[in-house]
């Protein structure tokens, strides 16, 4: 990607948003192409990813609803059966990443859509722009230090971390919780314990 095509993805995103979404959508992408670098993943794809992640933050329910319900990918239709409408943005943004944007790759438009809830086996980049729009300095809220401590040395403990204080939030409020969340957390909490141990010898 050139500086030109760069500046271009931006200019699109920023008519599409807020000027503090707009800083937010920065932030990010400085932090997720500084993570890309530290873990050795391609520092273009972060940058595309954490760029459109919130393309669809700002957009009405109902449309974001219709575009997912839409779209021709059993996977994006099935992200958007979620009992929590904050997150449709994601799966929508990922719709809009390659219908607008002319994004391909299928690595970038899954970190799109996944940096909201998560789920079983993300990849690293996908890993990388969740706990970018997690962590970003522009955040302050308490557990966050937390995370944002795990980021350099295990990208699956700092989702651990961020899943399980994101469904405490959302169950100490009463919320729905998306059932991808549920199953990421459960996914890493399986990494986190390790390999079953080997039984006994007979």
């Amino acid at each position: 990607m050139t500086p030109e095509q760069r500046a271009g993805i931006v200019d699109a995103v920023a008519r599409r948003v807020s000027a503090q979404r707009m800083q937010h959508i920065l932030r990010v992408e400085a932090l997720a192409v500084k993570l890309a670098r530290f873990w050795g993943l391609p520092e273009e794809k972060a940058s595309i990813a954490a760029l459109l992640h919130d393309v669809a933050r700002e957009e009405p329910v109902a449309d974001l609803t219709a575009l997912v319900q839409q779209c021709d990918d059993p996977w994006i239709r099935d992200l958007g059966q979620t009992p929590a409408a904050l997150v449709l943005h994601a799966p929508a943004g990922a719709v809009i990443a390659k219908r607008d944007f002319g994004i391909s790759d299928p690595e970038v438009l899954k970190a799109i859509a996944l940096h909201t809830t998560g789920a079983p086996g993300m990849s690293r980049l996908a890993m990388i722009i969740f706990l970018a729009d997690y962590c970003e300095p522009g955040r302050h809220f308490r557990g966050i230090g937390e995370v944002r401590a795990l980021l350099y040395t295990s990208l699956e403990a700092a989702m651990l971390a961020a899943l399980t204080q994101t469904l405490a939030y959302v169950r100490s409020k009463a919320l729905p919780v998306d059932p991808h969340t549920a199953a990421a957390a459960a996914d890493f909490q399986r990494l986190a314990a390790g390999p079953s141990p080997l039984p006994p010898e007979p």
